[in-house]
């Protein structure tokens, strides 16, 4: 019998070591994991608001707010006027921003090849198509709140 709780731990243990690992040979390099994620963040949705920034990494707004300050002072962000909310601002990449994220991709995707570089192409769509299942049943299940069903049930796809 499959054990699920061991198998969803055994998930955890793996994502945790690649955030690690990453996390460690960007320190050397001089950069931080957390912040390339934020600056990522800001990059492929901006001009953002910080709510959003907090909502999608699922952060306390003073956290984000203290991050993107010093994201700010290190010139790697721009708050900018909101178009809609002339009180509000919204954040923007700067060119060092890109930069920074231009240095650290390098290692990213080497990490990422030597992780998934041990799969075949047939164990690559399996996989793909596992996550695809467990995303969505997370997203149907989990995030419609109480009463929506469990995850523990299969999904038709």
């Amino acid at each position: 019998m499959i054990d699920h709780v061991q198998l969803a731990i055994r998930y955890g243990r793996i994502y945790s070591l690649m955030h690690r690992v990453l996390d460690r040979r960007m320190v050397a390099e001089g950069a931080s994991l957390a912040r390339t994620k934020m600056l990522h963040y800001i990059a492929n949705n901006a001009p953002v608001r910080a709510a959003d920034v907090a909502e999608w990494f699922d952060l306390a707004p003073r956290t984000v707010t203290q991050a993107i300050d010093t994201m700010e002072r290190d010139a790697l962000v721009i708050r900018v006027p909101d178009l809609v909310d002339r009180r509000a601002k919204r954040l923007d990449i700067t060119d060092k921003g890109r930069q920074v994220l231009r240095q650290t991709e390098p290692l990213r995707r080497e990490l990422i090849e030597q992780a998934f570089s041990l799969l075949t192409e047939e164990d690559f769509g399996d996989f793909a198509r596992i996550l695809d299942r467990l995303e969505l049943a997370l997203e149907t299940r989990v995030e419609t709140g109480p009463g929506a069903g469990s995850i523990g049930g299969r999904t038709g796809a």
